[in-house]
């Protein structure tokens, strides 16, 4: 059957309204997103990383690993940490990983364990946070020391680098044998290798063998 010569030029002007739409379609719609851009990393193996300021060695760590994102360092396997004072080993460290943020001079070191040369001093904290525009070594959670045969903890660590103490706050506990005692702060003088004890002292418990 042939159509009429009106639904023929209706259906051609359907379809030319239609191919119009398409197009306009395609020239107004929007761009796809372009890719989320990754952040170049850079990795590098036995690489041995110094923070410094003014021109002084704070710390010194070889490590077998070590992963650059942007301002972030992160370093794994790690051989050697050093705390330098006026280019002076004072104290050595060992931990699980550290992460330094250049930008702000933080290095955080997770799993750390501290000494100091002959050992007469130890350490123990989850997470230990160099500052280097301070220069403080903080501890946020519990630390576990060992000194002249004391079993020492505390609630929160902060050692002020230039002064050569270390600062034990909050619920600090000393065990000496079978007694414990609890008090309310301590410090410690790296230079002359005392511990003073501030607060009343009370004796948490006693037991004799």
């Amino acid at each position: 059957m042939e159509l009429h010569p009106k639904v023929k030029k209706a259906i051609i002007i359907l379809a030319v309204l239609v191919i119009a739409v398409i197009i306009a379609f395609r020239f107004f719609a929007e761009p796809p997103p372009p890719p989320v851009a990754v952040p170049p990393s850079v990795q590098l193996l036995q690489s041995r990383l110094v923070g410094r300021k003014d021109g002084w060695r704070q710390w010194e760590i070889l490590a077998q690993s070590v992963l650059q994102t942007g301002d972030l360092v992160t370093l794994t396997d790690l051989d050697e940490i050093i705390m330098f004072q006026e280019e002076e080993a004072y104290l050595f460290l060992d931990a699980q990983r550290a992460v330094w943020n250049r930008k702000k001079d933080i290095l955080d070191l997770y799993e750390a364990v501290v000494w100091n040369e002959d050992e007469s001093f130890y350490l123990e904290s989850d997470l230990l946070t160099w500052a280097g525009n301070e220069e403080t070594l903080t501890s946020p959670g519990p630390v576990f020391i060992v000194w002249e045969g004391l079993e020492i903890r505390a609630s929160e660590m902060v050692m002020e680098s230039k002064e050569n103490l270390l600062h034990l706050r909050n619920d600090v506990q000393i065990r000496d044998g079978s007694l414990v005692w609890r008090t309310e702060s301590a410090v410690y003088d790296l230079d002359h290798e005392r511990m003073d004890f501030y607060g009343g002292l009370v004796l948490e418990e006693g037991v004799t063998e």
